[in-house]
This record gives structure tokens, sequence and C-alpha cells, in this order.
């Protein structure tokens, strides 16, 4: 019996020494991976939470893009290099992504919102301010724009979410409810896993799917994953999505300011999308449409062939739409207001 247990407590001592060294090893290949990948731009102190802002280029008004749930700086860099040819162009990370450190507590868009404008503030980023939010970003503009309607010239929604998506697209609100309750259970094995060193052994810290734009930022979107501090980063932006469209909502006019709509494109279920998919393209066409009401000033563009992240699949197409915008702004030739085109 004595021979048993030494046995046995020897075998779960090298368990406990394996899981020990995976961890460490997990640490030190995460901080390699930063290292050798470091922010784009720079970072600022932000309610005691280092946040990063990466702005380029040169001009007025400066463009602020706002990236869908769960993005970062680099999934912007699609369109960045190109807007910045026409003027200043900052993207940013919120908290818990990409090279921003996590913070707890709310996430909705009021919180964004206010985190942003400190941010900028921090920065010396120069007003006024064309903003640009895609997907989910498209609610926090919303709020910003709310909240500091002087800083604000003029807006962009790419493909953005809607308020009442949750309600009206078909399956949505069985989906949301049930990643509502999922999604917190699964986040202590998530961060287990993580942290243990086992989704490296396993080969998971690693981007699948990868736009072919984007490939050249690759190895820095893999140093990204099975970092242990940022498991779980934007769970409470998903948790507050809805909470964050009735605050959008609150802004029920951008008054004389420009405001561009671009859509993805409802016929691409011609080209092999789900059922699911096809039956939700009415509404969210419908949907897409009412964001044109927000200004006496809008027109909206269908972008031929996009599906949801527009300015991955189209990136030539919307920074020429974004360049319209700018050069109303600076005195141009205005767009034909309350227009929808497809391109």
């Amino acid at each position: 019996m004595r021979r048993a247990a030494k046995i046995a407590a020897a075998l779960v001592g090298m368990v406990v020494l394996f899981f020990a060294g995976l961890a460490l090893f997990n640490l030190a290949a995460a901080a390699i991976g930063r290292s050798r990948h470091p922010p784009l731009g720079n970072l600022y102190a932000v309610e005691n939470r280092k946040m990063h802002l990466y702005c380029v280029g040169t001009g007025s008004p400066t463009i602020v893009l706002e990236a869908g749930a769960g993005d970062d700086v680099l999934y912007w860099q699609t369109i960045q290099p190109g807007l910045a040819k026409i003027t200043r162009v900052c993207a940013y990370d919120r908290v818990g992504i990409g090279w921003s450190e996590p913070q707890t507590g709310t996430r909705d868009s009021e919180a964004i919102a206010r985190q942003l404008h400190e941010l900028l503030n921090q920065a010396q980023v120069a007003r006024p301010l064309v903003l640009v939010g895609a997907s989910a970003g498209g609610f926090h503009v919303r709020e910003y724009a709310r909240e500091f309607p002087e800083e604000v010239s003029g807006m962009v929604l790419l493909d953005a979410s809607s308020p009442n998506q949750v309600n009206e697209l078909p399956g949505s609100r069985a989906w949301f409810d049930g990643e509502k309750e999922k999604r917190p259970r699964e986040l202590k094995w998530e961060k287990l896993r993580t942290w243990s060193g086992w989704q490296r052994l396993m080969g998971r810290c690693h981007e699948e799917g990868v736009p072919t734009a984007l490939e050249p930022f690759h190895a820095a979107m893999d140093a990204e994953d099975c970092r242990p501090g940022w498991v779980g980063g934007d769970l409470g932006e998903f948790l507050n999505f809805e909470v964050s469209g009735r605050e959008a909502e609150r802004l029920s006019s951008l008054g004389e300011r420009p405001l561009l709509v671009m859509s993805q494109d409802p016929d691409r279920s011609k080209q092999g999308w789900t059922a699911d998919a096809i039956a939700a393209q009415p509404i969210w066409y419908r949907e897409q449409e009412a964001l044109k009401s927000l200004s006496k000033r809008s027109w909206r563009v269908i972008a031929r062939g996009a599906p949801h992240h527009v300015h991955q699949s189209r990136p030539e197409l919307v920074v020429s739409e974004i360049g319209r915008l700018v050069a109303f702004l600076r005195g141009g030739a205005a767009p034909a207001w309350g227009t929808t085109v497809t391109e």
C-alpha cells in the first residue's frame, strides 16, 4: 500500500509539474509574441488602463474608426492606409482587445464613448471628427455623437448594427439569449485552458480565416491569441449589446451633418449562403435603409458582392465613398442625398 501511495503521489506530482511548465511556457510564448509585434501606434493611460491608438495621415477632419465587436486596430488595415492619403485617420483598441489592457465593469456604448473621448483628449487628436462605425461599432459612434455633438462633423456606418436586429432578424432572439447564458458559463473553462497552456499545446493559438488583404498581419493576430489576461475581454460588450442598442437609439438625428451608410450585398445569397442568412437579408436591407433617416444629408451604397465586413472585401469602394464625404466637408460637391445605389 505504501509503495502504491508513493507511485500515485509521484504521478500526481509529474502531472502538476507538467501543467505548471506548460503554463509558464504559454506565458513566455505570449510575451515573446507581443514583443515581436509591438503596437502599431501609442499607448495612453485612460481610467488607469493603457489604451492603444494608431493615427496616420494629415489633414482635417480627423477620421476615427470604431471596430465591430471583438475586433482591433488590425481589422482596419484594409482601409486605414488608403484613408491616410486623404486626411488624418485614427484607429484604436477598446479595453480588453488588441493592445489595450483589459478592464472590468460596464461595457456599454456610454462607457465606450466616454473612454474614446478621453483617449482622443490624451492623444491631443484634433477635432472635428468623422466617426466610422462598423457592425456593433455603429452603436458606439452614435452614442459618441449624442454625448459630444460639437466634435462630430460627419458619420459613416459600415453595415452597422441596428437597435432592432435582435428582435427582428429570424432566429436572432433565441440565439442571442442562448449565447448570453452559454458564454459566461464557458468562459471559466476557456480561461483554464488558456492559463494552463492547453490551448497552445493543442495548436489553437492561431487565427483562422484571415482575409487575404490582412495576411501581412497574420503573425500579429496570432500573437494576440492565448494571452491569459485577455481571455473574455470582449464579453462585457456582448452582454451589453442590447443596452448599447437602446443607448444608440437615443440619437434620433444628426441634423445637417452628412451620413454615409454602406451595406453588405443582399444578392450575395446567390453565392451559396445558408437559408437562414438568405431569409434575413430583406429585414437587414430594411434596417440598413432606415439608418439613412438619421440625417437630412445621407446616402447609401450597397457594396456589390460584399459580406458583413464591407471594408475588408471592398476596401477601394469604402475609401472612395468616405473620401466623397470628406471632400464635401471641405467645400466640395454634395453626394446625391437620399439615394441608395449598388456599386
